[in-house]
């Protein structure tokens, strides 16, 4: 099967992220406490600007980037999958990352980096628009992917008409569901549902 992987709350888990680096800094920098820690956007967790929100991730991008690690067992099992024949995309839409700019080039260049350093092999990464909505739905058609792995919404909704999503649980993602979204907890989870899409 070709199996799409996206990066930011599949691979790492950019809210535990938030939850760690951004009370601390909304306190001190804006006087604030958060609204809304169960959420995935920084402006629902501390109802801010966008100017903060920029400000934020000004500060703690690349902090993200290059020290936040790979999620426990998704090394282990993408090897284990890549064993059995599947293929590895890596669909994401990190910030920057699909832009031809500096900016674009260097953080195309830390994700890169980082996935090698967590051990994590692939067939191809495709770096999606992060201003249109169903972007990843395009690719997952160009690329033939037969299950993506995704915690977002707003890409979980867009790809389930074309394919199946493997809904990575989070708090921000309970209202998803449907036909062909499966909603799961960790990668050990991942692999026995992707092993049950097999035998069937």
């Amino acid at each position: 099967m070709n199996i799409g992987v996206d990066m930011d709350g599949v691979l790492t888990d950019i809210q535990g992220f938030n939850r760690k680096y951004a009370p601390a800094y909304f306190r001190i920098k804006f006087k604030r406490d958060a609204a809304d820690l169960e959420s995935y956007d920084i402006r629902e967790m501390f109802s801010c600007t966008d100017k903060e929100f920029l400000a934020y991730w000004k500060r703690h991008l690349f902090l993200y980037a290059i020290t936040e690690p790979a999620r426990k067992d998704a090394k282990k099992i993408i090897a284990k999958l890549r064993s059995e024949g599947h293929s590895i995309y890596i669909i994401s839409k990190r910030v920057f990352a699909n832009r031809k700019t500096f900016m674009g080039k260097l953080m195309r260049l830390v994700v890169r980096n980082w996935l090698w350093r967590n051990g994590i092999r692939y067939k191809e990464i495709v770096f999606c628009d992060n201003d249109i909505l169903d972007s990843k739905q395009t690719v997952c058609l160009e690329k033939n992917i037969d299950v993506m792995i995704d915690d977002e919404a707003v890409n979980i909704n867009a790809i389930a008409p074309v394919a199946k999503v493997i809904c990575y649980d989070t708090t921000y993602n309970r209202e998803c569901e449907g036909e062909n979204i499966l909603r799961v907890s960790g990668w050990d989870e991942i692999y026995r549902v992707i092993s049950d899409m097999g035998n069937a």
